[in-house]
């Protein structure tokens, strides 16, 4: 049966029947200002929060709806005189149907396939939206369409995903208020989409007395694009060569494993990541007239696709438990690196004005695996908690490390997070938080934690659930 009308079947049985529903709602309030001059951080935020679920005997029908805000600037009434200033995000509708077997869901789901708790390589089913990177949880993901099959047999458990769309991480393309910004901000018409875009992966989790494993294969299309290829144009006199480049997401393949170990004292999690990922497009693929000035550049003296391929790993280590004084503590060890890159360098070329002398290993990024691979190679993580005044005072400690190397130089950037979650009724939190980053002066300005010491901070927030 299609997916289509699966999903129809599904909604006609659940909305035929006597439902139970759960409503779920908060609001949130939000303000982030700069430490170097108190000035707004205008970055969108999820004002309005709504978790519906309804079910009905086998059949439950999930959906979380959100509103986007971001705060109106003075001048965008010259830019646009459409009065909104949010939109609505349908972050999560779907279908489960419960068998004997497991369960079936079909829609847009955020999945968990990982055994980490954060920042999990092997969990690739969902894109992130880069405005939340620095959220935990599923705050970060977004949803994916597609049907997921999950079978239970004693002590194992088979999680299949199929899913006939692509997803990409939603960017933060050219906003100056994100405090990292992108290398090459590619057109719309500079991407090429995958042909055949059918993404699929299958999950293999075991309990056992000292330990829970896991196996772990996906295949699908990069969340980030990637250099694939690139033009070169001339005018109908030849007298002018321009290079136009082209960008795709290049099919990757990951196998991964988990492994969690519960003791007395501490639970250890890690996983390890294997990514096989390869550029398919050929020259045919790439060659198209110029994006900008197809009546000026009418010729194409030649067209040029990398033909990437790469092998790289991701791995992370865990480790959580209860220090002395009630603080629960998590520690993370993460790391990343190239295991063999080859690509079809442009060749020499003696055009007019045209200069095309470039590494494309100097521009290679995952494009699937964990987010903190855009901050660093290899870090580490600290999380300290502790709970006051009968749990209504929440005090908690993020520490982020860069312990990666650039040109020899350690880079020593840090993110430090100071947070307080004060409950002033059981329906009302008051948030508050410091953030500090700093980086490292002797490298450049492009070093991931310089371009971030801007984005040091304090916010408040509230949040009222009902």
């Amino acid at each position: 049966m299609k997916l289509k009308s699966l999903l129809t079947f599904f909604l006609f049985s659940l909305l035929m029947g006597e439902p139970s529903t759960y409503l779920n709602t908060n609001i949130h309030l939000y303000n982030i200002r700069r430490l170097s001059d108190f000035s707004i951080i205008n970055l969108p935020f999820r004002i309005l929060s709504i978790n519906l679920d309804r079910q009905d005997g086998d059949f439950a029908l999930n959906s979380t709806l959100a509103m986007e805000y971001r705060t109106r600037m003075d001048n965008s009434f010259f830019i646009s005189s459409d009065p909104q200033d949010f939109t609505w995000d349908l972050r999560e509708l779907y279908v489960s149907w419960f068998t004997s077997f497991g369960e079936i869901k079909v829609g847009k789901q955020i999945h968990s396939w990982s055994s980490v708790d954060d920042n999990s390589p092997i969990d690739n089913i969902n894109a992130y939206d880069y405005y939340y990177i620095f959220n935990l949880g599923s705050d970060r993901k977004l949803g994916s369409l597609g049907l997921t099959l999950d079978y239970y047999l004693n002590n194992s458990k088979i999680g299949i995903y199929y899913s006939p769309l692509h997803h990409t991480n939603r960017l933060p393309l050219n906003d100056p208020e994100f405090p990292i910004q992108l290398p090459v901000t590619p057109r719309a018409n500079q991407i090429i989409s995958p042909k055949n875009p059918d993404e699929f992966g299958i999950t293999f989790q075991q309990k056992m007395n000292i330990a829970d494993v896991s196996l772990t294969y996906f295949n699908g299309y990069d969340r980030l694009f990637s250099l694939s290829g690139a033009n070169v144009f001339t005018n109908q006199f030849q007298t002018v060569s321009v290079l136009d480049t082209v960008f795709s997401f290049r099919k990757t393949e990951m196998l991964g494993a988990g492994i969690v170990i519960p003791t007395e004292w501490f639970i250890l999690r890690a996983e390890y990541a294997h990514f096989t990922t390869k550029d398919i497009l050929d020259s045919t693929d790439i060659q198209r007239e110029h994006p900008k000035y197809p009546n000026i550049y009418t010729d194409i003296m030649f067209t040029h696709a990398f033909k990437t391929k790469a092998k790289y790993y991701q791995t992370i280590l865990q480790l959580e438990t209860e220090l002395p004084g009630g603080i629960d503590f998590i520690g993370q060890y993460f790391k990343y690196d190239t295991l063999s890159f080859d690509s079809k360098y442009l060749p020499d070329v003696d055009l007019p004005l045209l200069e095309a002398d470039f590494d494309p290993y100097s521009i290679f990024f995952p494009g699937m695996g964990t987010p903190l691979a855009i901050f660093t190679r290899e870090a580490f993580v600290m999380i300290l908690n502790k709970s006051f005044m009968n749990e209504q005072l929440l005090i908690e400690t993020l520490y982020l490390f860069d312990q990666s190397k650039y040109n020899g130089i350690k880079g020593n950037g840090r993110l430090i997070e100071l947070k307080g979650t004060y409950d002033l009724t059981s329906s009302l939190k008051l948030i508050t938080a410091l953030t500090f980053v700093t980086g490292n002066s002797i490298l450049s300005e492009d070093y991931t934690f310089n371009e971030m010491e801007d984005f040091s901070h304090f916010r408040f927030e509230l949040k009222y659930y009902f």
